[in-house]
């Protein structure tokens, strides 16, 4: 917990604050073009990110006195690690949402989103189950199966990504360009922050930075393809509102 509120003041308060601010321009676009009910998986998400970043900021100001802070640690880092967990899962959702509704009424594709759903999400946990069994003590479960489920997400996020557009090509589903960036932008986004915190290993604090960076333009992205309103093609869509 931080004791001084300087400390890090661009990682932990500017930079944040930033990526809050565009994150919530992003929910209110959603609520005011009715995404809810064209991208229901898209939408919870944006508003998941919202929600979890005001969080941090209140944890950033909390001052937790000295008795009671090793509990509100422990809080912290299960709520932490939990939160990540749900953040990888909601990914996984999101990216084959693009492909059921690319689908439009054809019964085939939305299956094939389905169970491509499905069958990620079973592998990837089926993987840390099996990886915490080997390497973790029973200190470290919930930390390290974290680590391993936002690994695993990231290259099956690649994977699918990867699928997605092929099925979009050979079937020429139709997807509008900034949602396609979108698409392609999740796929890539835990990819890169992975590869930054890798190359960047020795250089925490600039790595953090970074992070925040990449972050900002993720929800920068976001925002740029919901400020319009829902695209018109595909069933069930709904046109922009005034």
């Amino acid at each position: 917990m931080p004791t001084i509120l300087t400390q890090n003041w661009l990682t932990n308060l500017i930079l944040p604050i930033v990526a809050l601010a565009i994150a919530s321009l992003s929910a209110f676009a959603v609520w005011r073009h009715r995404w809810f009910s064209v991208r229901p998986v898209l939408s919870t998400y944006t508003w998941f990110l919202v929600v979890t970043s005001v969080f941090s900021l209140i944890i950033y100001f909390l001052q937790v006195p000295e008795t009671f802070r090793s509990t509100a640690c422990r809080g912290y880092f299960l709520t932490y690690y939990s939160t990540l967990i749900i953040t990888c899962f909601f990914s996984v959702a999101v990216l084959y949402e693009f492909l059921f509704r690319m689908a439009d009424t054809n019964k085939s594709i939305q299956r094939t989103a389905v169970f491509g759903f499905v069958i990620t999400i079973s592998i990837i946990t089926a993987w840390t189950y099996g990886l915490i069994k080997i390497t973790s003590s029973a200190t470290e479960t919930l930390a390290q199966a974290a680590r391993l489920f936002n690994g695993l997400t990231t290259m099956a996020l690649l994977v699918s990504g990867t699928v997605i557009f092929a099925i979009k090509m050979r079937r020429s589903l139709h997807l509008e360009p900034r949602l396609s960036i979108v698409l392609a932008t999740l796929a890539l986004y835990s990819f890169v922050d992975l590869l930054v915190g890798f190359v960047l290993r020795r250089s925490e604090q600039i790595t953090v930075i970074l992070d925040d960076l990449i972050w900002i333009a993720f929800a920068t992205l976001l925002y740029w393809a919901l400020k319009n309103g829902p695209a018109t093609s595909g069933a069930g869509e709904l046109p922009p509102t005034a």
